[in-house]
């Protein structure tokens, strides 16, 4: 690859393959009533469509919520748990193509198994570092990562408080998931960045876009005839 350190750690949104995510919330709507958030996010976690819709109103017109659930098409639903996007599913089952409702509830990451990843990551790029200390005679500081990995309560914590002030309960939810994706992805772009600095771990390939079991994931999602810009 050729381009300058700073091109390498521009935070990336375009992920060849992969399509991105989808966020679903159920909750109480500004005026109370039970209603459905439906979040279309990249693969980095940007938003790129919202949607609010009543459950009174899936069921007087069901085609609006199944327009809005095709632009989930080829995503990843991505939660704290597997249980809320499932149960979020449930409601809206009967509505629903046979085929999206399938896709969606196969395609299923959370936020905790994301992190994982990336502490898992993170311990193996600072072993290679002391495996290359103890073979050189070069002072080699030790691996200083420029963002702590946070755990779920916290990161959860944050992403609540930055959107308590959202227009409905049901939107704070799905803002505080979307804020909880998007950090959970730049804690990776900083994680490559810190990686690929030391010169020692550059033989373990150009900085990704997203952990690979996490981007295999979201590429997995989109069938190999289907595969466009997401």
């Amino acid at each position: 690859m050729e381009a300058s350190e700073n091109e390498l750690f521009t935070p990336v949104d375009y992920v060849p393959g992969a399509r991105g995510h989808g966020v679903l919330a159920v909750g109480p709507d500004s005026d109370g009533d039970d209603a459905l958030a439906v979040w279309r996010l990249s693969p980095t976690g940007r938003a790129g469509g919202a949607w609010v819709v009543h459950f009174d109103d899936v069921e007087r017109d069901p085609e609006q919520l199944r327009r809005i659930m095709s632009m989930l098409q080829d995503r990843c639903l991505v939660d704290w748990n597997r249980e809320a996007p499932t149960a979020a599913l449930a409601r809206v089952a009967e509505v629903l193509p046979a085929e999206l409702l399938t896709a969606l509830q196969g395609n299923i990451v959370t936020i905790p198994e994301l992190l994982t990843e990336i502490s898992e990551h993170r311990s193996t790029y600072a072993a290679a570092v002391e495996r290359y200390k103890a073979d050189t005679k070069s002072k080699i500081a030790p691996l200083v990562w420029p963002t702590e990995l946070p755990d779920q309560q916290d990161l959860a914590g944050w992403a609540a408080r930055a959107h308590s002030t959202a227009a409905s309960p049901v939107a704070a939810t799905a803002l505080a998931l979307t804020a909880a994706v998007a950090s959970t992805a730049q804690l990776w772009q900083d994680t490559e960045q810190a990686r690929y600095r030391r010169v020692c771990l550059r033989s373990l390939g150009d900085p990704q876009p997203l952990p690979p079991r996490w981007l295999a994931r979201l590429r997995q999602a989109v069938p190999s005839d289907s595969l466009v810009s997401a």
